[in-house]
């Protein structure tokens, strides 16, 4: 019996040894099938369109300010004034969300270019285009940064520290670049340049561009393509790619899809080097994301603490970022207490100063009652000629303005307390027309009493006047028809001569308008227009909103309310930029500070508008 057994023990042995291996397999081959999800997910790039807080604040109370910018899937800059917002403060919804304007932080732009041999005579070219970026209407002197750095073997090499003018960026191509011999490490230079750019910000508000120019190949890096674009969209910093031929390899087509690639999936604008007339695409691109949007909210609950603050877009809520604002227990309020019925008011001119009367009111969070060390009210913003308001009288001050401008302008009032804590309060709109003085009376703060005795003077004057030219004419019996015999009878009489009557010549006829100068020629535009727009006047605002300009687009939501204004100068107009989201252009040229002179026949871009400009 027993060994009758021997040959199916022996069998069956070899049988289990061979199953154990495949059995490990499949269950490898499953483990692989459940991660491999996982980590394709993780693979997964961050989206280019996003939300970034830069900062908040709770010096306005009891409203949270806070301040950020977009970008939309293609990485164009979200006009954040147009869109609604849905925000979050400790997890609760919050009240009124209002939009207070923009906030200048201005860009830092860093070069990074790759220069062989081979694409050394595209060195002129290059050097152009950066110069063209560090002039004036693409780069902001003394807001926007530049900086330029060389890809080399290993770490990107140092050109030009982050700079702010536009001759020092000049002053670094005085002698011409050189080409670098030998390979060079595009990926590892362009990742070590992405994780210490964050550091190089003068402003850490600063939204950063990456601008890589190179024929896109590489052989000695150690980090991949897909490493650079992956930690570029981490960071929310769009690289824009400018693309160079060289000679040694050719065309580098497998090089130029990847810096193609590259600049979409970061939000950034990808082109070759030799199409010039679209290079402005990468430039406006960049000063769109210039001036971030202050958002200010009113939490349901105010107190004191830190508070975790989440916003979204409503029509878009996957586009959202989260941040946390500190409260101070003992943080100051102020408020400016201006009626709504009193924020409108009517000026002949804005030459001389306007006097308001204002008044405020100031209380602590914790309700303990402190001193107020300093005061200031701030017009427009600007916070360069501010109104020393003295403590003494801050819950009602007379203040001489010098910056109104006609439209709606902004007040706020700012306070420093005994603690060394700043307070700014809610913002203010106070609309001014163009026409004949009238202020209400809560804001006039004009001396009353000294304007009537002046309007007294000037009717008792008026009156004596006309009181004496009516008693010469009696004298000289002018009124013998009006009044018989008796009007001024005897001299009349004795003379004998006829009586003068005074008659009715009608109104005095109205002067002549001004000269049409010129003329507007609506080319493209979805507000229904008049075509031609005569030019009349020196000053023509031009925009969305038909309160602030005399020529209005009003269905143009990619004009800005205020966009441009033309000033006559001699025959001609001056096209000025009023600090528009989308910018102006004059024949596809962007307009500077100092504005652009028109001639006959140029062509304007104000947003989607298309408009050419006509001599009269």
């Amino acid at each position: 019996m027993g060994k009758a057994r021997l040959p199916i023990t022996n069998y069956q042995l070899p049988m289990t040894n061979n199953r154990l291996p495949l059995l490990l397999a499949v269950l490898f081959a499953l483990l692989l099938w459940a991660v491999a999800p996982l980590q394709a997910q993780e693979a997964e790039p961050p989206p280019v369109e996003r939300l970034t807080i830069t900062g908040t604040s709770a010096e306005s109370l009891p409203a949270i300010e806070v301040r950020l910018y977009g970008r939309d899937d293609q990485g164009n800059p979200l006009d954040l004034s147009r869109e609604t917002l849905d925000i979050q403060h400790g997890g609760q919804p919050v009240g009124p969300i209002n939009y207070q304007g923009a906030h200048r932080t201005g860009t830092l732009t860093i070069f990074l270019i790759d220069i062989p041999t081979g694409v050394q005579g595209q060195l002129p070219a290059l050097q152009e285009a950066i110069q063209q970026y560090a002039s004036p209407g693409n780069m902001m002197e003394q807001v926007d940064y530049t900086a330029v750095y060389e890809v080399s073997a290993a770490q990107p090499l140092e050109l030009l520290a982050p700079i702010n003018f536009h001759n020092s960026v000049r002053n670094l191509f005085a002698t011409p670049l050189s080409p670098v011999a030998g390979a060079t490490a595009l990926y590892d230079s362009t990742l070590n340049l992405l994780e210490t750019s964050v550091n190089l910000r003068p402003n850490p508000d600063m939204p950063i561009h990456v601008v890589l120019m190179t024929d896109g190949t590489d052989a000695l890096s150690s980090a991949s393509g897909d490493a650079v674009s992956r930690r570029a969209a981490e960071l929310g910093i769009a690289v824009h790619t400018v693309w160079l031929e060289n000679s040694d390899i050719g065309n580098g087509a497998p090089g130029q899809s990847y810096l193609a690639g590259l600049a979409a999936a970061t939000g950034g604008v990808g082109m070759q080097l030799n199409n010039t007339a679209e290079l402005p695409l990468i430039w406006n691109r960049i000063a769109g994301f210039r001036d971030q949007a202050r958002i200010r909210y009113q939490p349901g609950n105010l107190t004191g603490g830190t508070f975790p603050v989440r916003v979204a877009l409503t029509e878009r809520p996957w586009i959202t970022a989260e941040t946390e604002v500190t409260i101070p227990a003992n943080i100051p309020s102020v408020l400016i207490d201006l009626p709504p019925e009193s924020r409108v008011l009517s000026l002949p001119n804005l030459e001389e100063p306007v006097r308001l009367r204002l008044q405020t009111q100031v209380s602590w969070l914790d309700g303990e009652e402190r001193t107020i060390e300093a005061a200031q009210l701030i017009i427009n913003n600007d916070t360069a000629r501010p109104f020393e308001i003295p403590v003494a009288s801050l819950s009602e001050f007379v203040a001489e303005v010098t910056n109104l401008t006609y439209g709606n302008n902004t007040l706020e009032v700012v306070v420093l307390d005994s603690q060394g804590m700043r307070a700014t309060s809610p913002t203010v709109i106070l609309t001014v027309n163009e026409g004949r003085r009238d202020v209400p009376s809560t804001l006039d703060g004009g001396n009353r009493f000294a304007r009537f005795l002046a309007q007294l003077f000037t009717f008792l004057l008026v009156a004596a006047l006309i009181g004496g030219g009516l008693f010469f004419l009696w004298q000289r019996g002018m009124f013998a028809g009006l009044m018989g015999k008796r009007g001024g009878g005897r001299r009349a009489r004795r003379r004998g001569g006829p009586t003068t009557t005074i008659t009715d010549v009608g109104p005095v006829a109205p002067s002549q308008p001004t000269a049409v100068t010129g003329y507007l020629e609506v080319l493209e535009s979805v507000s229904r227009m008049n075509s031609p727009i005569p030019l009349q006047g020196t000053l023509i605002r031009l925009g969305r909103s038909p309160a602030q300009c005399e020529i209005a687009f009003e269905n143009d939501i990619t004009m800005s309310r205020l966009h441009a204004n033309l000033q006559r100068e001699g025959s001609d107009y001056r096209l000025f930029d009023e600090n528009s989201t989308s910018g102006s252009f004059v024949n596809e040229r962007q307009v500077p500070e100092y504005g652009i002179q028109l001639a006959d026949g140029d062509e304007i871009h104000l947003g989607a508008v298309h408009l050419r400009y006509r001599r009269a």
